[in-house]
């Protein structure tokens, strides 16, 4: 399998984290690629120009970090990372959910401020106003997480997530007022797959 991804972008520190939770990065070719510079061999499996993008043995072509996580978790039948039971399923889409939509956030303000206005819109400011909240609601949710024997993929969108934020946009100071969710990040943080992974 072929795995195109860039070293900074946390969708696809996701999908390289699930893979190596999942125990199948040593199936993974990893293929560098910068997307903003709309690169050819990206284009031909992902024609927006968007990285994670998976090349499965079969060639199939499967892009967005969570159709890719969805398909490793599959491929390793390690369930126990998206489980099947409804309630236990709904638990962990709910923190997927937030999860994404603060790595869909902060990443729109890097982006915004980096090609757009670097004194930021009102679109990058709604977006920045909106991780705080994010961190609040997990921090709710962080007594049923710290601690926890195995992570889920939800946990680990959300350690991706805050993590970005930390290297990023550490001005949102986010650990000051969610100290359950920072002690949830860092111990999925301290996972051997979230450490090899780490943006540089």
């Amino acid at each position: 399998m072929e795995l195109y991804l860039n070293k900074t972008s946390p969708y696809a520190r996701l999908a390289l984290a699930t893979a190596h939770e999942t125990g199948l990065a040593d199936r993974l070719e990893t293929v560098w690629v910068e997307p903003w510079e709309d690169a050819p061999e990206l284009l031909a499996v992902n024609p927006l120009a968007k990285v994670p993008a998976l090349v499965t043995d079969d060639g199939i072509a499967l892009v967005e970090s969570g159709c890719i996580c969805d398909y490793l978790i599959a491929l390793s039948g390690r369930d126990d990372l998206l489980p099947a039971p409804p309630r236990a399923r709904a638990d962990s889409l709910r923190r997927l959910g937030l999860g994404r939509a603060a790595i869909d956030c902060a990443f729109s303000v890097v982006i915004q401020r980096r090609y757009a206005d670097a004194a930021g819109t009102m679109l990058s400011r709604r977006w920045s106003a909106a991780l705080p909240r994010a961190a609040a609601a997990l921090d709710a949710m962080s007594a049923d997480r710290i601690g926890a024997r195995q992570p889920d993929l939800g946990d680990l969108a959300v350690a991706v997530a805050f993590d970005y934020v930390d290297f990023r946009l550490p001005e949102i100071a986010w650990r000051m007022h969610s100290p359950g969710l920072a002690a949830w990040v860092d111990a999925v943080r301290a996972r051997a797959s979230m450490r090899v992974t780490r943006p540089q």
